[in-house]
């Protein structure tokens, strides 16, 4: 895939190529979807599985993006560089935390009604 970061100096920080677009919304609407699925199952501690992933492999990116942008002659144009690579390439992990709050949210409400419930038909 040619679509992402590339610190050769040349060229723009970022490059998108329009043909993986598709295959990239596709590929987030698969994690989003297994983020729902973990999300929604009793045991929810499932659902932080793929935003811990994606955040691991951010860190390792990093690690990556450290070695390559070795060339530049300030630190501060290399920081500043690294950060909003690494803060962009994040985007994904906050998408699926926030899938996961909203999905951990629908299930409190959806308990709280089942007992609400439960109490009315009690009395």
């Amino acid at each position: 895939m040619q679509t992402g970061f590339h610190f050769d100096g040349e060229g723009d920080l970022i490059q998108v190529v329009m043909g993986e677009a598709p295959i990239l919304l596709l590929m987030m609407a698969a994690a989003l979807a297994l983020e729902v699925f973990l999300a929604l199952k009793k045991d929810g501690r499932l659902g932080l599985l793929p935003p811990g992933l994606w955040l691991l492999k951010c860190v390792a990116q990093l690690a990556v993006w450290m070695s390559q942008v070795s060339g530049y002659s300030s630190v501060a144009e290399m920081g500043g560089m690294l950060a909003l690579a690494f803060c962009v390439e994040n985007i994904p992990t906050l998408l699926l935390l926030a899938a996961y709050g909203l999905c951990r949210l629908y299930r409190r409400r959806k308990t709280a009604r089942q007992l609400k419930k439960t109490r009315i038909e009690d009395l």
